[in-house]
């Protein structure tokens, strides 16, 4: 399994916002591609897969307010 976790966006990012999902649990994910979009007080951007499989589990809800590092999604690893 591997994590998907919010990067650290510019040096002063301090927490997100999570606007939209791209992907549904259960869909399947190409490493690269934009799985959810991200909203600080500065910016809007994309977090991408770290991985390509199966998007098992998403943690982070859209309105959820998440900080760098912390767990959005799980994605399981295709074999």
């Amino acid at each position: 399994m591997v994590a998907v976790q919010l990067p650290k966006w510019g040096l002063t990012t301090e927490d997100a916002v999570v606007v939209e999902w791209m992907v549904g649990e259960g869909e399947q994910v190409e490493q690269g591609a934009a799985l959810v979009t991200g909203e600080t007080d500065k910016s809007t951007a994309e977090v991408e897969a770290p991985a390509s499989g199966r998007l098992l589990r998403v943690v982070a809800r859209e309105g959820d307010s998440v900080k760098p590092g912390d767990l959005l999604a799980e994605i399981e690893v295709s074999a």
